[in-house]
């Protein structure tokens, strides 16, 4: 083959091969649609070039040859550089950055542009350059100019490239290494064509060169397109059906424009560039359509399912029919799904269904695990053999930990549910039973179903919230109204206690009065035993009574005013009031002060004693569920409470180890019904409301909260001194 058959070969494969690059990432559906316009756009201009150039080097009419030369391939070189500088700045995602940049580029290309079209200054003519070709254009005043802005935006571009280079990481920097090296390749083959406007020839570059255009292209659509491992038979079946009607389309008109009726070629490329659009969508859609039936109809009942979610008021129930729903209709192997537990910080296992597998899936994953991480930050599904790729290119260790995560559910596709941006909860999607691959439109519709099942957890937790402030509600309501009916009730019981107090003293009376007559042993013993139980009977009466004056003095507002206060007695009562519910046992308070030199503050003794009484409970119910749900080794739960006098001051801290508050809770804390205790059993969520009310609004004092999760928390309290 003559040099001059490989330089119009290598044109021609260069317009073809970047014609079919261009398609396939036009159809690749992962990248921004700046990213796909720039790199399609500047694909065309080098398409306009080449197969330009190939048309003008064999047309044997110089008018027909300088037209094709000026107004259709120098078109498409005035834009190539600018094209590529700009794919450059949005792969980067700088190019909102570098609009400036940008825009002045595009400003200089169409100067270069009119230029092009009006005047000789770029192209000036072209004549006969025997024996290699027919015509070769003759460079203008302004074409020296146009190869140095050529030269310069190159240049430019390699230097951005190389700054981004040196701090890249991972994917970014194999892929800036790829575009590194394309750009190398397209200056070994692209100069020459520069060259030969001026008569220069390079014998191996010349010819051959050019050869390494097509590489160029496909190094940088590698860069775009490799880590979307998904099934591209729709991709390749429209590139498919693209060049066969193009081919018919272009084909059929030269054939009859080489008869030599140019007319009728003319006619019939009319006629058949206009309806090749519409029959290329028609077929496109009918292919579609046959190749992904199955797909779209399990797509159709996904999204049905999915508007459904929203009705399901169970978490539980949810999670299970989310899993069931996914695996039946997909006809999945299995599929897992895993929900955050904001009380233990971990993602426990919610649900999980098998059709053909048996894997054993783990109860819970940490929140630090590498996974939760990458699906924290980066808010894409990840794709099992897409990991796989990337760990054989690179040993990143999360992307290590991520692949053995996936091998371990044995899931091909990761899906993400995110609330506010929180990562709540992920599905674990198995093979699909026909062995088929995921597609982008899976993944489209896999992102809808999360979003609604985002919605749909949102939901289920506010429903159980309010199921739980009704509750709470409730025995709030239970406990005012037993308040309300202390009094009567402690009359009624106090009555009671009299009597059984009466009776009891008139039995030991008759005892007493009768145990000098003559009885026998046996009976001695029993009046003696008797004697003893009926003592404890006096006994208990009395502290009952007692406790039956705390209560209703517990229960009832201070009456008696404001008055000198002995904190150490109102501590001591409202510890002997929790011991209906403590265990003295389970826990240790310990006293750090001394009580002898601690002054009275001015209050109201029963508010106060209220006001301990909730925060020693508090205290008490946070260590017991650390204790009971954390299995610490060698945890005991400890209260110490302080006292100090600052000036006028006095300063009460109630300080526990017990499981303290989350972060993201804090300002909740005194919200009424608010409760972080785990059951409305435990806790109305009223307590803190009323301390800050007693403290702040009755005494004028001041009420401060710290805590640490699963350190304690402290609670400080700052009363003013009697004077």
């Amino acid at each position: 083959m003559k040099l001059y058959d490989h330089y119009i070969g290598s044109l021609l494969l260069t317009a073809a091969i970047t014609s079919i690059l261009a398609i396939l990432v036009y159809f690749q559906k992962g990248q921004k649609t700046v990213v796909k316009i720039t790199f399609i756009s500047y694909c065309v201009s080098l398409v306009v070039w080449s197969s330009g150039q190939a048309w003008a080097l064999q047309e044997t009419n110089p008018l027909l040859s300088l037209f094709i030369v000026r107004y259709y391939c120098h078109s498409g070189v005035v834009f190539i550089p600018i094209l590529f500088i700009h794919f450059l700045f949005s792969l980067m995602e700088e190019d909102v950055k570098r609009f400036k940049t940008i825009v002045c580029l595009y400003l200089v290309g169409i100067v270069f542009f009119i230029f092009n079209i009006f005047t000789d200054y770029l192209v000036k003519g072209v004549e006969l350059y025997p024996p290699v070709f027919q015509y070769v254009y003759l460079p203008g005043k302004l074409h020296p100019v146009f190869v140095l802005f050529f030269i310069f935006i190159v240049v430019y571009g390699n230097i951005f490239l190389f700054k981004n280079f040196k701090n890249a990481r991972g994917v970014k920097r194999d892929q800036l290494k790829y575009l590194m090296l394309a750009i190398f390749l397209s200056y070994l083959g692209g100069t020459p064509n520069f060259l030969l406007g001026y008569r220069i020839q390079v014998a191996i570059l010349m010819p051959f060169g050019t050869y390494l255009l097509p590489v160029f292209v496909g190094i940088i659509t590698y860069t775009i397109v490799k880590y979307r491992l998904l099934d591209i038979r729709v991709a390749i079946t429209n590139v498919g059906i693209f060049f066969l009607l193009y081919t018919l389309v272009l084909g059929v008109p030269f054939y009859i424009f080489a008869t030599g009726l140019r007319f009728i070629a003319l006619c019939v490329m009319s006629v058949l560039a206009t309806a090749g659009p519409f029959i290329y969508f028609y077929i496109q859609k009918r292919a579609e359509d046959s190749l992904l039936k199955e797909q779209r109809a399990y797509q159709a009942t996904l999204r049905q399912a999915s508007g459904g979610m929203g009705r399901i008021k169970d978490l539980q129930k949810l999670l299970h029919m989310i899993v069931y729903v996914v695996t039946r209709t997909v006809r999945l192997e299995h599929a897992v799904i895993y929900i955050y537990d904001d009380v233990k910080k971990i993602y426990k296992l919610g649900a999980f269904k098998h059709r053909k597998s048996s894997v054993i899936f783990r109860q819970d994953i940490a929140e630090s695990h590498l996974i939760i991480d990458y699906l924290s930050k980066n808010h894409v599904s990840i794709i099992a053999e897409e990991i796989k790729q990337k760990v054989k290119d690179y040993q990143d260790g999360q992307l290590l930990a991520i692949e053995a995560f996936t091998r371990e559910i044995d899931a091909s596709l990761i899906v993400p549910i995110y609330i506010d941006n929180r990562l709540v909860s992920f599905v674990g999607l198995g093979k699909k039973e026909s062995g088929k691959l995921y597609t982008d439109d899976d993944l489209s519709v896999f992102s809808i179903l999360s979003n609604q099942a985002a919605l749909a957890i949102e939901n289920a937790n506010f429903y159980e919230d309010m199921k739980l402030t009704q509750e709470q509600l409730f025995q709030a309501e239970k406990m005012a109204t037993i308040g309300i009916m202390a009094d009567g009730l402690s009359h009624q019981i106090n009555n009671r206690f009299h009597a059984m107090g009466f009776i009891a003293g008139d039995a030991l009376d008759t005892i007493h009065m009768n145990k000098n007559l003559e009885m026998s042993d046996k009976l001695k013993e029993i009046m003696a035993a008797l004697d003893k139980a009926l003592l404890r009977i006096q006994e208990n009466v009395t502290q009952g009574g007692e406790v039956v004056q705390g209560l209703l003095k517990y229960t009832r507002k201070g009456e008696e005013g404001f008055s000198p206060v002995d904190v150490d007695a109102v501590v001591s009562s409202a510890y002997e009031m929790a011991q209906f519910k403590i265990k003295s046992y389970q826990m240790d308070l310990i006293r750090d002060y001394d009580k002898n030199l601690l002054p009275k503050v001015k209050g109201n003794s029963s508010q106060l004693q209220e006001v301990f009484f909730n925060l020693i409970d508090n205290a008490y119910d946070a260590m017991m569920q650390r204790k009971n749900d954390f299995k610490e080794h060698e945890y005991h739960p400890k209260l110490i409470i302080h006292a100090s006098v600052h000036g006028k001051i006095m300063e009460m801290i109630f300080e526990d180890n017990g499981t303290g508050v989350k972060e993201e809770d804090v300002q909740k804390l005194f919200t009424p019904f608010f409760t972080t205790k785990l059951s409305s059993k435990k806790g109305t969520g009223l307590g803190l409301y009323v301390i800050r009310k007693i403290i702040e609004d009755n005494h004028k004092g001041k009420v401060e909260f710290s805590s640490k999760y699963m350190e304690g928390t402290q609670m400080k309290i700052r009363l003013p001194i009697a004077m």
